[in-house]
């Protein structure tokens, strides 16, 4: 488990910089540190360069060859201890869950949504215990 008072800190995968910046933004404010990539091969990268990534938070339909369901996939099976949330107005819990996130949050959706989700996640698999089903 990390030292009380550490941040926790989310990777948040989403290619529309509005979107993407509000929800930095707004966990950001609650507390998380946050990282940004636009699509899943830059995500890929920010995990490489960064081993202290506790949450994924991704949308679904982006750029490129890898969807966020793709993403998850990889990101379960060699970084099992990073907990997965979906964001979608697309996919459903169903379909997050069978990539192997622990989350799923369908858009539109509320900042303090958002938060709560990703709390809620935190709490209910704590570091380094991880997310591996």
């Amino acid at each position: 488990m990390k030292p009380a008072g550490a941040q926790h800190t989310v990777l948040i995968v989403e290619d529309e910089v509005i979107i993407r910046m509000s929800s930095a933004a707004t966990l950001e404010d609650a507390g998380f540190r946050t990282l940004e990539a636009g699509s899943g091969t830059e995500a890929l990268e920010v995990l490489l360069a960064n081993k202290d990534i506790d949450v994924l938070m991704t949308d679904v339909n982006m750029p490129g060859e890898m969807d966020g369901l793709d993403l998850v996939a990889l990101v379960h099976r060699f970084h099992p201890s990073i907990c997965a949330i979906v964001v979608s107005g697309n996919a459903s819990a169903e379909d997050a869950s069978n990539a192997g996130a622990i989350g799923f949050l369908p858009k539109p959706y509320m900042a303090q949504s958002l938060v709560n989700a990703i709390k809620d996640l935190i709490a209910r698999h704590p570091a380094p215990l991880g997310c591996a089903a």
